[in-house]
């Protein structure tokens, strides 16, 4: 991860206007398949959009953002793996579990579960991309439950993925987009309309921290 953060500076550092060509870790859906993203929510820099997933109860969330800072800070303030509870609302705590190279990890994060509900945890590998050209930087996440064993909590899966994409110096688009099922018997109902909610929230203070 000293490599991303290092090779985000080199980014900024080197930052040309010409050079803006994106390039994501896995394919994004085109934009023809893109037409099911409802827009749930507009404010302050960032759109939430919401779409049903084949086969789960549960809705997929995709956030963009503006963010006031250098693609460096907003990837030391989205973390490594550790310390995520310092921009998630309902991340209890997190660690990375194994290293595999500077951009492969495999971590561990306990959720927080409002009353009574159980506490979640899920096991997450993470791949990183950095591209200097294009001046970004995308994560791919993916569950990998059977690489941890379970314990006290009720064991919930994600996949997802997000990008840095550096549009001047001092200001990145954040594109942020995570399906997360939550295991046992939660609503579904429940859990989908605080969805927007919460994942604003989250994408807010992480937009105030690093823009401070």
């Amino acid at each position: 991860m000293s490599q991303i953060i290092n090779k985000c500076s080199t980014i900024v550092t080197g930052l040309q206007w010409g050079l803006l060509s994106l390039l994501l870790l896995i394919p994004a859906a085109s934009n023809a398949a893109d037409v099911d993203w409802v827009l749930a929510q507009d404010e302050d820099r960032i759109q939430l959009y919401t779409r049903p997933v084949d086969g789960s109860p549960f809705l997929e969330v995709k956030a963009t953002a503006l963010i006031n800072a250098p693609i460096s800070k907003v990837a030391i303030t989205m973390g490594n793996g550790e310390r995520c509870e310092e921009w998630r609302a309902m991340c209890k705590s997190s660690e990375i579990l194994s290293t595999f190279s500077d951009t492969e990890q495999l971590v561990y994060l306990v959720l927080d579960m409002p009353w009574p509900a159980t506490d979640r945890d899920m096991v997450i590998h993470s791949f990183a991309r950095i591209d200097v050209a294009a001046m970004n930087v995308t994560v791919q996440l993916k569950s990998a439950s059977s690489e941890h064993p379970e314990k006290d909590y009720v064991r919930a899966s994600v996949n997802g993925r997000y990008k840095i994409q550096a549009l001047s110096d001092e200001q990145v688009e954040l594109t942020y987009i995570m399906h997360t099922d939550l295991g046992g018997d939660l609503s579904a109902n429940v859990i989908n309309s605080r969805l927007v909610p919460a994942t604003y929230d989250d994408i807010k203070r992480l937009q105030v921290i690093a823009e401070k």
